[in-house]
């Protein structure tokens, strides 16, 4: 899935490598198609600079917390011991040379936080980053955007989530996992046959939720919706829990607890 759009780049210079915070990174034009970042780019006028920054780095005992401001956070678990970063940096101001400038004041610090800093922004001189993050799958981590969407496959562990005007997607996790949205959809593919962990909590104000089980899951379905209604299309599910605005069930055997909640959206699980 990728993340909400930003309107394509002006090329820059040519790949090189920038120290950034004492962290070294490898930079590169951004591609035309490349959307991942925040929706802010959609609303400004002006001109943009942009260009794509590439690391890796240690994660440090085992924790991992990201922060984004304007832009998505996107995070794929993998068999690796390390994290390698992608980050999309763009600015724009009424000029190019003005875009290009504030663009070089950005900076990206790495380690336990991942988190940029740069020039204040005001009127039409603006700039975001949205995050790519490969990982390892097991990890404790904190993920906190806004004006920007959240996906995380693949990762197992305590897992927080949460972003302001943005969807969430999730797909393929465990552990202890809380994700939530206000003025966004969630998204959730589940795989296996139960949740392996303590259980998912995932809401949201102003969304849908969509859910999708494979048709041997077995778990403990709790849902609840104020302005919307539920359904569960599950073959193996008890349908004596399911009502008009909320769900508390067993599909298959029972299990972990998986919660969602909407306040204004519907919620299905398929």
């Amino acid at each position: 899935m990728r993340l909400f759009a930003l309107i394509p780049c002006a090329a820059l210079i040519a790949a090189t490598t920038l120290p950034l915070a004492a962290q070294s990174f490898s930079t590169h034009p951004c591609p035309n198609d490349d959307d991942r970042g925040g929706m802010i780019a959609h609303w400004l006028n002006g001109e943009q600079a942009c260009e794509v920054r590439t690391t890796t780095f240690p994660l440090v005992d085992g924790h991992l917390n990201v922060n984004s401001m304007n832009g998505g956070i996107e995070v794929i678990g993998q068999d690796r011991n390390d994290i390698a970063l992608e980050a999309r940096v763009s600015a724009r101001a009424g000029s190019q040379s003005e875009a290009a400038s504030m663009l070089h004041e950005i900076t990206i610090q790495t380690g336990a936080t991942v988190e940029a800093h740069g020039p204040h922004t005001s009127g039409n001189h603006n700039w975001s980053v949205g995050y790519k993050l490969l990982v390892p799958h097991h990890l404790a981590a904190n993920f906190h955007t806004m004006n920007g969407g959240l996906e995380l496959s693949g990762i197992n562990g305590n897992i927080r989530g949460e972003t302001t005007n943005g969807g969430v997607h999730i797909e393929n996790l465990g552990g202890d996992v809380n994700v939530s949205t206000t003025n966004g959809g969630i998204k959730a593919n589940l795989d296996g046959n139960t949740w392996q962990g303590r259980g998912l909590t995932a809401s949201t104000i102003n969304g849908g939720v969509h859910v999708q089980l494979p048709s041997n899951y077995s778990a403990h379905l709790v849902a609840n919706t104020t302005n919307g209604g539920t359904a569960l299309n599950v073959p193996n599910a008890n349908q004596d829990g399911v009502h008009r605005h909320s769900i508390d069930t067993n599909v298959g055997s029972g299990g972990p607890t998986l919660n969602f909640e909407t306040t204004n959206g519907g919620v299905a699980i398929d």
